[in-house]
């Protein structure tokens, strides 16, 4: 991989990531099923795969997101039809009180 195609590849991870972020705003109580976000982006192009593991694994290390039922992670979290809610921390990225350079809001 040069170098080209791992900004490109960095900038579109930014955007799913951001993508997934605002989706969950729109959602009643800012919840919204994985399987959900999964085909939206599938359809927007956004993804090819509908594992978005990477992506809710990194919203959730940096507190923005957590699923219900609790016990579920990232990587199950597809398979498992969870939940995905939007943080308070969550909610601050998005309304902008702070900026993450790896969610493109």
């Amino acid at each position: 991989m040069n170098e080209f195609d791992l900004e490109a590849m960095g900038k579109q991870n930014k955007a799913i990531r951001g993508y997934i972020v605002r989706s969950l705003v729109k959602g009643p109580q800012n919840r919204l099923p994985v399987k959900q976000i999964s085909n939206i982006l599938m359809q927007t192009g956004m993804i090819i795969s509908p594992d978005i593991s990477k992506y809710l694994d990194y919203l959730h290390e940096a507190g923005y997101i957590e699923f219900t039922p609790e016990k579920i992670t990232a990587y199950t979290a597809y398979s498992k039809d969870a939940i995905v809610k939007l943080t308070r921390k969550g909610v601050d990225l998005v309304e902008q009180t702070f900026d993450d350079d790896g969610v493109d809001i």
